[in-house]
């Protein structure tokens, strides 16, 4: 079973990041969620990595500024479009492309502009739950803001977490200890304090690139097979209207798309539901393979 133990490491344009490797045959990059700092890692993929290695050669990737992977270099990288491009470089490095990309949240936007900035390195793509792709929210502040005091930081983890989910079962020791351990990084506490001071202009170009990638969609640029995965009781990506609106982008703007809506599922139904989530998605590409 996969652990953080078995974590490599690669050179990606100057960025030392971490990965988890396992499977044979066509890739998988999995790309999670969250912002610059802590709170979010490839540790988040660890229900679903050893059962998907077993039909895909799946990577699990650290996004730049986030788990043990470097910082961006400059201030004027604090935008998601770092990110972006820290993914591609990444496929690129290890000369693994084309992917099918599946990426939760901020990386459900992230799998969607690669897949129409850089369509050669793309198979297939999975947008989950992406708050990100569709509009702004308060979601994350605002809990954090009415979180009651903690003195066990893995208590108010497991406090955030559960706050964004439907259930509690998904939050494992492992992975919450993991993002303890995170936090405790000195990269990731310079980018989360870079983060802070940086947040406006964070939100500023990603309203911007909202609104471009919204229009590259209904272009259609975006033109290799699409699903979209969403929970139902999502707290933060709420379903009504974000997940609704995002049905509205993609499914009658790329011809192979499909939406899939968990029931009893907060933001994470590949947490709450990793059996029934690896199988939708292996149904999924194994229908618009080739």
């Amino acid at each position: 079973m996969v652990s953080y133990k078995d974590a490599k490491f690669a050179d990606v344009k100057g960025i030392n990041t971490r990965y988890f490797e396992a499977g044979e045959g066509e890739t998988m990059l999995l790309v999670h969620g969250g912002q610059f700092g802590g709170g979010a890692s490839a540790e988040d993929w660890f229900l679903n990595f050893d059962a998907l290695a077993e039909s895909f050669h799946v990577f699990s990737i650290d996004k730049t500024g986030q788990g043990y992977s470097d910082p961006p270099p400059n201030d004027e990288d604090y935008v998601i479009a770092s990110a972006v491009q820290h993914s591609m470089d990444f496929l690129d490095t290890l000369e693994i492309a084309p992917a099918h990309i599946v990426g939760h949240s901020r990386g459900g936007y992230l799998a969607a502009r690669v897949a129409i900035e850089r369509p050669e390195l793309v198979r297939t793509i999975v947008i989950v739950d992406s708050a990100t792709l569709m509009q702004p929210i308060t979601f994350y502040q605002d809990v954090a803001d009415a979180a009651p005091h903690f003195d066990d930081p893995k208590e108010l983890s497991k406090y955030l977490t559960a706050q964004n989910s439907f259930g509690a079962d998904h939050i494992t020791d492992e992975w919450t200890d993991g993002k303890i351990r995170m936090d405790a990084l000195d990269s990731v506490q310079r980018a989360t304090a870079k983060n802070s001071e940086l947040q406006g202009q964070f939100d500023d170009n990603l309203a911007a690139m909202q609104h471009d990638i919204h229009d590259r969609i209904r272009a259609g640029d975006l033109q290799c097979p699409t699903l979209v995965v969403w929970g139902l009781e999502d707290p933060s990506a709420v379903w009504d209207p974000i997940g609704i609106n995002c049905l509205n982008l993609v499914l009658p703007n790329v011809k192979d798309s499909q939406m899939h809506i968990f029931n009893r599922s907060g933001h994470y139904p590949f947490r709450e539901h990793p059996e029934q989530f690896n199988a939708v998605i292996k149904s999924f590409i194994a229908a618009n393979s080739g």
